[in-house]
């Protein structure tokens, strides 16, 4: 059973990873909830990357439903965790999330 709750997060999730590079977008996939983040650095080895969170700003006027849009900001106070490149060939956080290499997302899903 896949550790996802929504069809386009599980979809995201089976994508084929990027090789980060420093300043590559990122997108943290939780349960049906994405959040934005930064590749700030990239271990030598090429199998340990760090990311920092991003500040996500609603653009629409939608209120609580599917259809969202957002603009991204850098946020050198933001959060910074490590994910590793896993046997399955996905970057995954200690924690456990997928992370998306390549593309900034944010999603909010208001049913939980």
């Amino acid at each position: 059973m896949p550790a996802h709750g929504s069809l386009q997060n599980l979809m995201y999730a089976q994508s084929t990873p990027a090789v980060p590079q420093v300043g590559d977008g990122a997108t943290i996939i939780w349960w049906t909830d994405r959040e934005p983040a930064t590749v700030i650095r990239v271990s030598p080895s090429g199998k340990t990357i760090w990311i920092q969170d991003d500040t996500a700003t609603r653009t629409d006027k939608n209120g609580m439903s599917e259809s969202q849009s957002y603009t991204f900001d850098r946020d050198p106070e933001g959060f910074v965790q490590a994910a590793r490149l896993r046997k399955d060939g996905k970057w995954h956080t200690a924690g456990g999330n997928v992370v998306l290499i390549g593309h900034r997302g944010k999603y909010h899903d208001y049913s939980f």
